[in-house]
């Protein structure tokens, strides 16, 4: 099962399963273009002057931190159709996204030597990226585009890289690679985890150390040019110097800990998503018992599946790389975020869908990927419409995070704006 030294090269473009992928998006999504600004829509987008003219983008390139997720916002704004504007095109980024996870799936299977076996895996991977209710925050929410945006041109240098690789094209790898990893910095600097995950590719993939090398340095050069310029520039030295005050190292390897195992836990039941859980700032490890043992399993399952399933260790490492590695220096100001998985979990999807095929024969596994695919698109329908207005989004906050300060300030002044005193008051004096 270990992957060839030269895989497949990649298929050729599909126009039929894209128009099945993006009938099942719009089905899982549809309401979701009803939805209102929300939350930080009002900080970064209506009430920031910063992105409500081609001039004020023009004048804030000098200062201000993620340029591109910027521009887009620019050109919602000035297209004049408010609220599903914005929306329309979140789904298009989304819906883009999941073509780029199937041909990043059907690249991976094509370097498995069960690649007979697996044909259809890369489908259902992209058709379980697409409707699994968990990705609502970074598609239904508007500012979550700051997540799917960053994937998007994450996602398609990955793409690049790889069939710039099977396909022996150096514009691919030296040029578009690199390009489209400078555009997800643009985005979100996040992003900065690209080169780690070219690496990855390259061991589950046939590759070699010294190949990476040769493949990768461009990329490697671009990560070491981003980092002194993040390190130079005011806004973002600002930013990372704000978050490596939040919390001790110890601190905040013990509080990552307690969100990845939060986070994990939201992708494998997502029952009872929360855009603002009520997750504990933690001091030392103590606090963080279980899911240090739960981190720990992860990493013996890791290592025992390496040689004879390579795709489970693959998902482990790449969703460890997104979910941990990146924040173990720099605390995030809100623990966990469900946006944050939205990048990690398509090897996840692409783990299951190969262990589905290689344990169920055809016809049952045909019959529970689509019982999966109907469950997760009916939680995804349910979960757009908390999205509606920001008095349905607190409301249902609150019922998840009663504890938390924040929630139900924000339900107050939801219903302070629609005119509902005592509610509004209610909420007010829970807060405080």
């Amino acid at each position: 099962m270990r992957p060839e030294a030269v895989p497949e090269s990649l298929p050729t473009f599909d126009r039929r399963r894209l128009m099945w992928l993006a009938l099942l998006v719009f089905a899982a999504y549809f309401n979701a273009l009803f939805g209102a600004f929300q939350f930080d829509d009002y900080n970064v987008i209506v009430d920031y002057a910063g992105v409500h003219s081609w001039q004020a983008w023009l004048d804030g390139l000098g200062h201000g931190i993620r340029p591109l997720l910027k521009l887009s916002y620019t050109f919602n704004w000035i297209s004049g159709l408010g609220a599903p504007g914005f929306h329309l095109l979140n789904l298009l980024i989304h819906l883009v996204n999941v073509w780029l996870v199937y041909r990043l799936a059907d690249a991976f299977v094509r370097a498995q030597t069960l690649r007979e076996r697996l044909a259809h895996v890369p489908l259902v991977t992209a058709l379980l990226f697409a409707v699994h209710p968990i990705q609502t925050e970074a598609v239904t929410y508007i500012s979550g585009r700051s997540s799917s945006l960053m994937a998007l041109f994450y996602l398609a240098g990955l793409l690049a890289y790889a069939t710039g690789r099977t396909q022996r094209n150096q514009v691919r790898l030296y040029a578009l690679t690199p390009l489209l990893f400078a555009l997800a910095l643009a985005v979100k600097e996040t992003a900065v985890t690209f080169a780690l995950a070219l690496v990855l590719w390259e061991m589950f993939c046939g590759g070699s150390c010294k190949a990476s090398f040769q493949r990768q340095w461009p990329t490697w050069l671009l990560l070491f040019g981003a980092t002194l310029f993040f390190l130079l520039h005011g806004s973002y030295l600002e930013e990372m110097q704000t978050s490596a005050e939040l919390n001790s190292l110890p601190g905040n390897a013990a509080t990552q800990l307690l969100a990845f195992a939060y986070l994990m836990r939201q992708w494998a039941l997502p029952l009872r998503l929360n855009i603002d859980p009520d997750l504990p700032l933690l001091h030392d490890i103590s606090g963080a018992a279980g899911s240090l043992a739960v981190s720990l399993a992860m990493v013996a399952l890791m290592l025992a599946c390496w040689h004879r399933r390579p795709w489970i260790s693959f998902a482990l490492l790449w969703v460890g790389l997104h979910l941990m590695a990146l924040y173990l220096f720099l605390p995030r100001v809100d623990v966990a975020n469900e946006s944050q998985m939205y990048l990690a979990v398509w090897p996840l999807f692409l783990a299951l869908a190969i262990e589905m095929t290689l344990w169920l024969r055809p016809l049952p596994f045909r019959r529970v990927a689509t019982a999966l695919l109907l469950a997760l698109a009916g939680l995804t329908v349910a979960r757009n419409q908390v999205y509606a207005s920001e008095i349905a989004l607190w409301e249902d906050t609150a019922a998840k995070s009663p504890h938390k300060a924040r929630v139900h300030n924000n339900l107050g002044y939801a219903y302070l704006l629609a005119e509902r005193r005592e509610e509004a008051r209610r909420e007010f004096a829970t807060a405080l």
